[in-house]
C-alpha cells in the first residue's frame, strides 16, 4: 500500500473515530482512498496531498474570511512553509469574522425585540399583533418571502429568525391562498 493510501486511511479513521463518539449529532465524508483520483488530480504523495488540502483551505477560507474566495493567490510560488502561514492567518481572520457575525446577529436579535417591545406598547398589546402590524404592508406568497423578511431583519440565521419564521407563518397572510 501506498504512503498516500496507508495516509488517507488514517485520516478517514480518524473522522471515523470522531463520529463514533457521538453518531447522533456527528457526520462527516470521508476521502476518496483510490489512487486513481488522487492521480487524476495529480496528487501522488503524501505532501501532494498536503499541499492540494491547504491551497483548498486557503482558496475556500478566504470566502468565509472576506466574502470572495482566493482567487487572486500562485500557489505554485508558494512553499509548504508560506502555506502553512497563510492557512493559519486566514483560518483566524475566518475565526474573527465568525465571532463578529455572531455578535451582529445578537444585537439583531435584541434589537428586533426592542421593537417589538415598542410597538406592543404603542397599542398592539401582543406580540402576534405586533408583528401582524409589522408585516402588513409586505406581500407574502410563499415561505421564502417569510424568510426573506425576516432575514432583512438581519436574524433569519439565528435560532430566534427561525423561530419566527415559523411563528409568522400562522399570522401573516399569503397572496394567492
Amino acid at each position: 500500500m501506498s504512503q498516500l493510501v496507508a495516509h488517507i486511511k488514517s485520516l478517514n479513521a480518524k473522522t471515523q473515530a470522531w463520529i463514533d463518539e457521538d453518531p447522533d449529532s456527528r457526520w462527516a465524508g470521508m476521502l476518496v482512498e483510490d489512487l486513481a483520483h488522487w492521480a487524476e488530480q495529480g496528487i501522488h504523495t503524501v505532501e501532494d496531498f498536503e499541499r492540494n488540502e491547504l491551497e483548498t483551505s486557503i482558496y475556500e477560507g478566504y470566502k468565509d474570511a472576506y466574502g470572495v474566495k482566493g482567487r487572486h493567490y500562485d500557489f505554485d510560488s508558494m512553499s509548504m512553509d508560506e502555506l502553512r502561514a497563510e492557512a493559519e492567518r486566514i483560518s483566524q481572520a475566518a475565526r474573527e469574522t465568525y465571532e463578529r457575525e455572531q455578535k451582529d446577529a445578537r444585537r439583531a436579535v435584541e434589537e428586533f425585540e426592542h421593537q417589538i417591545a415598542k410597538i406592543i406598547c404603542y397599542g398592539a398589546g401582543d406580540r402576534t399583533t405586533a408583528l401582524r402590524w409589522m408585516t402588513r404592508d409586505e406581500k407574502f406568497w410563499h415561505s421564502q418571502d417569510v424568510e426573506h423578511w425576516v432575514w432583512t431583519q438581519g436574524i433569519l440565521f439565528t435560532d430566534e429568525g427561525q423561530a419566527l419564521v415559523k411563528e409568522l407563518m400562522d399570522i401573516v397572510n399569503f397572496d394567492g391562498v
